[in-house]
């Protein structure tokens, strides 16, 4: 994926003017295959620092980027056993289980994206190709 095709898409959901600024998007697009689909991003702060959290049609990535480094981590779709996501009025946040007993939580998160991040998880995984 190129940074214009990111940014159209980010257009189209609603979220450009929430994250054009965000340094973790030069990783994103480098991350992000030409048959994935992005369909919600948001942030929180997982294991102390605040990190990006992409979900696409087929995978969830989780980017942290630092001066000198930066982390990603992949969470496929499918291994999702199940997620809540709180919204409270300032501290919302986000948990995400696996089926191999993995947990990810995000805390002062977008409450706003909610809905966002509801129907993403929701939508139909492609079959493989």
């Amino acid at each position: 994926m190129v940074k214009g095709d990111l940014e159209n898409r980010l257009r189209e959901l609603g979220i450009y003017s929430d994250f054009y600024y965000r340094k973790e998007l030069k990783a994103l697009v480098q991350v992000l295959g030409d048959y994935e689909r992005l369909n919600c991003l948001l942030t929180g702060v997982h294991e102390g620092n605040r990190k990006m959290l992409a979900v696409t049609d087929r995978r969830i990535i989780v980017l942290f980027t630092a001066l000198g480094g930066g982390d990603v981590k992949i969470i496929r779709r499918e291994s999702v056993k199940d997620w809540r996501f709180e919204k409270k009025w300032l501290f919302s946040s986000l948990i995400i289980e696996t089926k191999g007993g993995a947990s990810f939580t995000f805390t002062n998160t977008q409450g706003k994206l909610r809905d966002l991040f509801d129907r993403a998880m929701n939508e139909p995984i492609p079959a493989a190709d």
